[in-house]
């Protein structure tokens, strides 16, 4: 289902970050029934901002940026208010990788790897799953809003890592919980900007489409087809181009096959971290826990694993507003 959302604008309204959701009638003229549904994800700033705070190695950096470009998109394809994350867990030189991004668009990101093991893997191989994150599995979790009261809850999908890229991942998800066909490219570069990423992805609605569209099995299929010949021929400096619009390159893909945009979803970066969240954390804490957390003065520090972001306080000041 889709997902309600006020952020939503004009498709490039914004060309620094955003998912554009779109549907494909097919060729038919006059065809109004979505047989395709679709979502372009591409992130220049959030990218950007976020890894330049991480300065992680070029290899980490490049997971890292897929995965924000992948969360993103897969989230605007769920109706939920609250936080959509997806995260990795591997026995290879990274062991965790983790993006989130909430139903307002606010993204965050952070990677957990050997770093010895990752300069070893870092000269001049491609940053693929298998090779850097070894066996493991992925999850994608929607935690809605607790305020909805009953309507809140916890909904998680979990699959083992396959296949070369995140988005094989992401596919074998789709393809357990929803049994429709899917398919996701993503890309991410290195420029003198900073890091950038992108997602495509595009999935079957055969059920209901097929069927208000009068279209038989065989038919769907060759669309479908189709569409995936058309997908594959997109490369990764059209995903990555910043002088081309998320419009013109859908449009350039499936202008013949009844594309249909809708309004863009803006994607920032930004933290959800706060003084009263720290300071709920501290509080919650026995006297004996916090005192393992200071140095020899009694002063500790919280840092952010997301924005980096540092909070310090004085032991004898928590266990007093504690009190």
């Amino acid at each position: 289902m889709e997902s309600d959302t006020d952020t939503a604008a004009p498709h490039d309204a914004f060309p620094q970050g955003a998912v554009l959701p779109f549907y494909l009638t097919g060729e038919e003229a006059g065809a109004t029934a979505p047989l395709v549904r679709g979502r372009l994800a591409r992130l220049f700033a959030p990218c950007q901002s976020i890894l330049m705070r991480h300065d992680y190695p070029d290899s980490v950096a490049e997971l890292c940026a897929e995965a924000m470009a992948l969360a993103a998109c897969l989230s605007t394809t769920l109706k939920f208010d609250g936080v959509f994350t997806m995260q990795a867990k591997g026995d290879g030189a990274v062991k965790t990788l983790f993006a989130d991004v909430t139903s307002k668009g606010h993204l965050r990101s952070y990677a957990a790897f050997d770093a010895e093991a990752v300069v070893r893997h870092d000269i001049g191989q491609p940053s693929v799953v298998p090779r850097l994150m070894g066996g493991g599995y992925m999850a994608f979790t929607v935690d809605q809003n607790p305020a909805l009261g009953d309507k809140g809850h916890r909904y998680q999908g979990i699959v083992e890592l396959e296949g070369m890229y995140l988005g094989d991942c992401a596919i074998a998800w789709f393809r357990n919980s929803e049994q429709l066909a899917a398919q996701t490219i993503t890309a991410a570069v290195k420029t003198n900007q900073g890091w950038q990423a992108a997602a495509l992805f595009v999935q079957q609605i055969a059920g209901e489409g097929g069927a208000l569209a009068g279209l038989s099995a065989d038919s769907l299929a060759a669309h479908w087809h189709t569409v995936m010949v058309m997908m594959g021929s997109v490369t990764r400096d059209e995903l990555l181009a910043p002088g081309l619009s998320s419009a013109q390159l859908l449009y350039r893909l499936f202008h013949a096959h009844g594309l249909h945009l809708q309004p863009a979803r803006p994607v920032r970066d930004k933290c959800r971290c706060s003084d009263q969240k720290v300071e709920q954390m501290l509080a919650s804490l026995s006297p004996e826990q916090l005192s393992e957390l200071c140095d020899d003065d009694g002063r500790l520090s919280v840092d952010c694993e997301f924005c980096k972001a540092s909070r310090f306080y004085h032991l004898d000041d928590v266990i007093s507003t504690a009190g």
